[in-house]
C-alpha cells in the first residue's frame, strides 16, 4: 500500500480538491489526500459532493475525516468506505484553526493521546469488513511536544501510516518545523512515517529524507505556488515557469473543477489559487490584482488569457 520514498500532496482546505490533486499527480505526486471533511456533517447531511469528489487518477487517495467523538468518526468512515472506497481513511489530528479547535476536534485532541488512540481503534475496527486501512495526520502535540506518546497510542490502536507535521498545534505555521523530532519518531515507529513542515523546494524534500530517515515527504504550501516541485524532485532539477505557463495551469485546473463544481463558483474559488501560483513571480503583483478583480467567469478567463498572451508576446513566442 505504501512505497518508501513517496512524495505526497498535503491536504489543504479550499485548495486541494480533485482538480488540483489530478494536476499534481500528473506532475509526479505519488499520493493525495482530500481536504478535511466533517464526520458529523456526513452523519447529518450525507457525503459532501464537491469535497468528496475524486477520480481513479488521484489514487492512492486518503479520505480525511475530523470530528470530536470516536463513534462519530468510525460511523462516518463506514459510510465513506461503502460509497467511495478510498484507499485509506485518514483522521486529522493536526488542524489548528480556531473554528475547528472550538468543536474539540482535530488538533484539539492532541491534548489527549489516549482519546486519539480510541478514535483510531474504533475506526480500524469499523473498517475491517471493507479492508480499508486507517492513517493519521498529527502534530508534535498541542502546546507541549508529546509526540512519542501520541505515536505509541496510535500504533497500539492499529494505525497503518502516520504523517507528522513537525510543529505543535499552538505554533500554527510560526517558528521552524523541528525535523529532528521526525527522526526521533521514526526510531520508535512500526508503521511508515511521513514528514511534513517547511518543505519549500525540491532540495528540501531530498534533505528531509536524508536528515529524518522518514518514509515519505508531504508537500503543502510550496505546491500551491509551484506545483512543479514534484517533477523537480523526480528529475532532480529546478524547473522555471513563467506567467504564461502558470496561467495555463490555472485554466486546466478550472476546466477540471467544472466537473464537480458549478461554473461561476469554480471561477470564484480559483482566485485564491491564482494568488498562490503568482507568489514571488517577478512583475506579477499588479497582474494578480487585475485578474482576481474579474466580476464573473467570462471576464476571469479573458483576463487569464490576456496575461498569458502578453507574456508570450513579450518573449516572442506568440504568433
Amino acid at each position: 500500500m505504501f512505497r518508501k520514498g513517496e512524495v505526497i500532496l498535503a491536504p489543504m482546505a479550499s485548495y486541494t480538491h480533485s482538480a488540483f490533486r489530478r494536476l499534481c499527480k500528473r506532475l509526479g505526486a505519488d499520493r493525495t489526500y482530500t481536504e478535511l471533511i466533517s464526520a458529523v456533517g456526513i452523519l447529518r447531511k450525507g457525503i459532501p459532493k464537491e469535497l468528496s469528489y475524486f477520480t481513479e487518477e488521484e489514487r492512492p487517495i486518503h479520505y480525511q475525516l475530523f470530528g470530536s467523538s470516536p463513534e462519530e468518526i468510525a460511523k462516518a468512515a463506514v459510510i465513506v468506505a461503502k460509497e467511495l472506497k478510498p484507499d485509506f481513511i485518514d483522521i486529522n489530528f493536526g488542524c489548528s484553526v480556531p473554528k475547528v479547535l472550538k468543536t474539540k476536534a482535530a488538533g484539539y485532541m492532541l491534548q489527549c493521546p489516549p482519546l486519539m488512540g480510541e478514535v483510531v481503534r474504533e475506526t480500524v475496527e469499523a473498517l475491517k469488513p471493507y479492508g480499508i486501512p486507517v492513517s493519521a495526520k498529527i502534530r508534535l502535540g498541542f502546546e507541549e511536544d508529546q509526540a512519542e506518546w501520541i505515536v505509541e497510542e496510535l500504533q497500539k490502536a492499529g494505525v497503518s501510516l502516520i504523517a507528522v507535521h513537525a510543529r505543535t498545534a499552538k505554533q500554527g505555521f510560526s517558528g521552524q518545523a523541528n525535523w529532528k523530532r521526525i527522526k526521533d519518531i521514526k526510531k520508535i515507529a512500526s508503521v511508515p512515517i511521513v514528514g511534513s513542515g517547511d518543505v519549500k523546494n525540491w532540495k528540501d524534500i531530498e534533505r528531509m529524507f536524508e536528515e529524518t530517515d522518514c518514509d515519505g515527504v508531504m508537500v503543502g504550501r510550496a505546491a500551491l505556488s509551484h506545483p512543479w516541485i514534484f517533477q523537480e524532485f523526480k528529475e532532480k532539477r529546478e524547473i522555471k515557469k513563467g506567467i504564461a505557463e502558470r496561467m495555463e495551469f490555472v485554466l486546466k485546473e478550472l476546466e477540471l473543477m467544472w466537473e464537480f463544481m458549478e461554473r461561476e463558483k469554480a471561477c470564484r474559488e480559483i482566485k485564491s489559487q491564482i494568488v498562490q501560483i503568482l507568489k514571488g513571480v517577478p512583475g506579477a503583483k499588479e497582474l494578480k490584482n487585475y485578474i482576481v478583480q474579474a466580476k464573473d467567469c467570462e471576464e476571469l478567463i479573458k483576463r487569464i488569457e490576456e496575461a498569458k498572451k502578453r507574456e508570450l508576446e513579450s518573449v516572442g513566442l506568440s504568433h
